[in-house]
This record gives C-alpha cells, sequence and structure tokens, in this order.
C-alpha cells in the first residue's frame, strides 16, 4: 500500500478524533458544572428549609399555648358570668363577638373546594406554570365564598378570617404564617345554594377555570354536611377596628 493513500486516512481519521474528544470534555466539563450546582444548590438551600421548619415547629407551639390560654381565659369568664345577670349578659355578647371574630369553632352546612396542582397530565415546561396551584388561586376562592355568604373558611384547618393572609413563599404557601402545600382542602359554612351559585357563576374564577380545563389543575366543589371549621389560633395584631352591627 502506498503511503499517500495512508496519510489521507490517517489525515481523516484525525478529522473525527480531534471533534469527538473536544465533544468528549465539553460533556465532562458540563456534567462537573452540572453537578457543582446541584451540590451548591442543596448546601445553601438546606439551612433555609431546617430554618424555615424550625420556625413553623415554633409557630405550631405557639399556637398550642395560646389555645390553652384562651381555653383558660373562657373557663374564668364563664365562671365569673355565673355570679350575676350582669356578668352573665356580658359573657353572651363577648361570645358573639368570638364568633364573628372566627374565635370560636363551627359546624354546620356548607360546600367543600378542592385545590390541587395538575396529577397524571402531561404538561410542557412553558406551561408548568398554569397546572400548579399558586396563592391568588386560594384568594379568588376564598374571596367567591364571601361572595356566595360563607360564614366561616378554613383552608387545610387554617382559619381564614379578616386579618388573614395568603401568600407565596417559594414553591410553598403561607396561610396565617403556615407554610403548606397542595393539596388544598377549602372548607366554607354558609348557605349551600348561594355557594354553588357563586362557584358555578361563569363569570368568577374564569382562569382557576380554564386552567382545569386545559392544564388538569385540580378544582371541585361539592355541597356538604357537618362542615367543620376550628377556631383562629394566630395572634390577634390589630390596631384599629371599628364595631358595626350586623
Amino acid at each position: 500500500m502506498s503511503t499517500a493513500p495512508r496519510k489521507r486516512r490517517l489525515s481523516h481519521s484525525l478529522v473525527l478524533l480531534v471533534p469527538a474528544v473536544l465533544f468528549g470534555l465539553l460533556v465532562t466539563l458540563q456534567w462537573r458544572t452540572q453537578a457543582e450546582r446541584s451540590e451548591l444548590s442543596v448546601r445553601y438551600n438546606a439551612p433555609l428549609i431546617d430554618a424555615a421548619n424550625a420556625l413553623q415547629n415554633e409557630q405550631n407551639d405557639l399556637k398550642t399555648q395560646l389555645a390553652q390560654l384562651r381555653a383558660r381565659l373562657d373557663e374564668i369568664q364563664r365562671n365569673a358570668s355565673s355570679q350575676s345577670g350582669t356578668a352573665r349578659e356580658l359573657q353572651t355578647r363577648l361570645d358573639e363577638l368570638k364568633a364573628s371574630a372566627g374565635l370560636m369553632p363551627e359546624t354546620g352546612d356548607g360546600v367543600i373546594v378542592q385545590l390541587d396542582d395538575a396529577r397524571n397530565v402531561s404538561v410542557s415546561a412553558r406551561d408548568i406554570d398554569k397546572s400548579i396551584c399558586h396563592a391568588t388561586d386560594l384568594t379568588d376562592i376564598i374571596n367567591t365564598a364571601w361572595k356566595g355568604g360563607a360564614q366561616a373558611i378554613a383552608v387545610n384547618e387554617e382559619r381564614v378570617v379578616n386579618s388573614s393572609s395568603v401568600y407565596c413563599v417559594g414553591s410553598t404557601i403561607m396561610v396565617n404564617g403556615t407554610l403548606m402545600s397542595p393539596a388544598f382542602t377549602i372548607n366554607v359554612i354558609g348557605p349551600q345554594n348561594e355557594l354553588l351559585a357563586a362557584y358555578d357563576d361563569p363569570n368568577e374564577l374564569k382562569d382557576i377555570k380554564q386552567r382545569r380545563d386545559v392544564y388538569g389543575l385540580g378544582f371541585r366543589v361539592t355541597r356538604a354536611s357537618g362542615v367543620r371549621v376550628p377556631a383562629y389560633a394566630g395572634a390577634l395584631n390589630l390596631k384599629y377596628a371599628t364595631p358595626t352591627e350586623r
């Protein structure tokens, strides 16, 4: 075999080998970079997650203590109200005000709203945001319940009152400062027909209903009896208030 063809084959092999080597180096570098990013992400997120969990546990303990103190205060007030007619009248009025403020548990007829991320539905990466729950979804559902005449509302056993807050923190949602993740169960006590009419209104919750039909967002409203809504367990941090007659 002549030298010239052998040189041409060698040259051709080198032409193919060099890009292959470079491609391999590029893939290796990218993999290492991704691994480093993952390690860094875990390294920096872990303390934040631990801190959030610690604060959540502390909040739960404080809520338990607050509930115990309120129960003790109720007992003292009931004992005092048994001593005179005036005290009994004041206790009755106090109980009414506490119920209006959401400080008393309630049970009654109403509806239950289920809200959840899309499950077992293929969604493109660009549409993933439309298939998951957001704080604004919960806010819209709660506001619709008030429009329908709701008397008491709870989200995952967290009572919603006038001072309640609902907002996103990363990939989780906070209600009254309590971290929550889907699925959400919204218990609503109130006139069933009016509540169902409010949720069935085509002008209400348009975005949620569209995302349910198109992207598989979990959203369902059902009539229910014996709906339980717990008392509000958070702090009362209002500075100014004006009493109104109902």
